[in-house]
This record gives structure tokens, sequence and C-alpha cells, in this order.
């Protein structure tokens, strides 16, 4: 049997993803941060007959980190795919985010992510056939105003998953990595505003105003489960892409910025966003 690691599993893509592949017959182990949400995942696969391992795990601390791969579930199983889900959202300018929480946003979407996976590298090498699928975002391909420290965060994952298809190439481990558009998940729910992002101190304020506005009006949000789809057939595919964009707004997004000028691209860009 297939075992399958998913961190972030206990809310969004994650606990999609994790619901789906257990129904599908893969063992699955999702980690998460809160206890709480880890017991009622486990208690809601229980409820359809389904069985789903869960292993608390903070990516703010290495040693969480450590201790939850020293435990006696991944001791004991052998993992074959690796799902680097969990991360969230920081909002706000750049001049107004102070460096702890930019050192937090990097701490949960890029550090954890690249601590975990060295450790469990060795398991997948021994896999023969294992796999890594980083969750991205749209947003690690294209930068949008007042998100810069996600964005950076998310246009790293996009360099380290290139670097490690390569390197593991030779040990038969692919890595793939996953970039959704706008989906209905708790996402935006668990971003984080910078203490100092609404600051009368800066001015942003009317920019900031205009954004939200502008977003409203251009939000689609589509079903998760497209995302879960696309991950299962991918741990099922022999031969993995690098990189599978879903939802129609990030697939024209790209195209937009394949085929326009740069500067009519980031023009058009601007003026969606912030009408400036």
């Amino acid at each position: 049997m297939t075992t399958v690691l998913i961190t972030g599993a206990s809310s969004g893509i994650g606990r999609v993803t994790a619901l789906r592949l257990a129904k599908k017959r893969y063992f699955v182990i999702g980690t998460g941060r809160s206890r709480t949400r880890l017991q009622k995942l486990s208690r809601d696969a229980e409820k359809i007959g389904l069985n789903i391992e869960t292993i608390q795990i903070d990516f703010n601390s290495i040693e969480s980190i450590d201790n939850a791969f020293k435990s006696s579930l991944l001791t004991k199983s052998k993992v074959d795919v690796l799902i680097n889900n969990a991360g969230f959202g920081m909002w706000g300018p750049l001049e107004t985010l102070s460096h702890e929480e930019i050192q937090v946003q990097f701490q949960t979407n890029l550090f954890g992510p690249m601590a975990l996976t060295r450790l469990v590298i060795p398991q997948l090498r021994e896999s023969r056939n294992g796999k890594i699928i980083n969750i991205g975002s749209i947003l690690g391909r294209i930068g949008t105003p007042f998100n810069g420290a996600y964005v950076a965060s998310k246009f790293a994952v996009e360099g380290l998953s290139e670097s490690l298809r390569l390197e593991l190439s030779p040990f038969g481990i692919s890595v793939s990595i996953v970039e959704p558009g706008n989906f209905v998940t708790e996402f935006e729910k668990n971003q984080i505003r910078g203490k100092d992002s609404e600051s009368t101190k800066f001015p942003y304020r009317e920019l900031l105003q205009k954004y939200r506005t502008r977003r409203r009006s251009f939000d689609r949000a589509a079903n998760p489960d497209k995302v879960a789809r696309v991950i299962e057939g991918i741990i099922k595919s022999s031969s993995p892409k690098l990189r599978y964009v879903v939802g129609l707004d990030a697939s024209l997004a790209l195209f937009a910025r394949q085929i326009l000028p740069e500067k009519l691209f980031f023009h058009i860009l601007r003026k969606m966003s912030m009408g400036k």
C-alpha cells in the first residue's frame, strides 16, 4: 500500500486531498499544527469508514518537526509520497511588515517544508518510485501587490522544486509543483495581516481599500476537490510533469503573462488590482 504524508491536512486543500486519497485506499498520514483539527479530520474519516493517521507538527519549530519524524508512526511507515501543503498568507505592504513577521512567513511556507523534506528523502529513495508534490500557487509565478512576503515564499518553493527535481531524479524520485488559483478554502480566513499593515503611519490605506474592492469583484472561487484530483493524478503517473496549473483564473493569468509584452501585462495587473 502506498503511504502518503500530507502536511497542512487539517483544513483546505490538504484536508480534501487527505480524504480523497484515503477513499482511494492510500495509507494517509496527515499533519497539522492544531491537534483539535487533526482529531476532527480523523473522526470525519472514521464516520465514512476511512482511516487517516495524524501527527501534530508545528513548522515554526524545528524540534517539533524532528520529534514528529521520530514518532513510531513515521519510523514504521515508509513514506512513498510527500505532499508539502502547509502554508499561510501574510498580508500587507512590505514596508509595513516587521522582520519577525516575514521570518514566520518563510518558516512556515519554506524552511519548515525544507526541513521535513530533508528527513523524508531517505525513505523516498528506498521507495524507488518516490514522489514529492509541493503545493505552490499561481502567486509563485506572478506577483501581486500587498502579498510580497507570501509571493516571495512561493517563488522560492518554485526554485527549490526545480533544483530538487534535478538532484533527486537519479534516485527515481519525482518532484512536482501544483499551482492553484483561487479555490474555496480557509486560506483567506487564515491569512494573517501584518500588525502595521493598516497603520496610518504609511500611505497605503486608500490603495488597500481599492485592492480589496477590486479583488472581491473578481473572486470566483472553485471547488478544491479539483486540486485533490490533480494530486491523485500525479501520484498515479509514472512520469509526472514539473508543473500543474489548476484553475481557470490561474491558467488565464499565465497565458496573458506569456503572450503580452511585460510592460503591458503589469500595467493591466496594476489597474485591475489597485486602479492606479
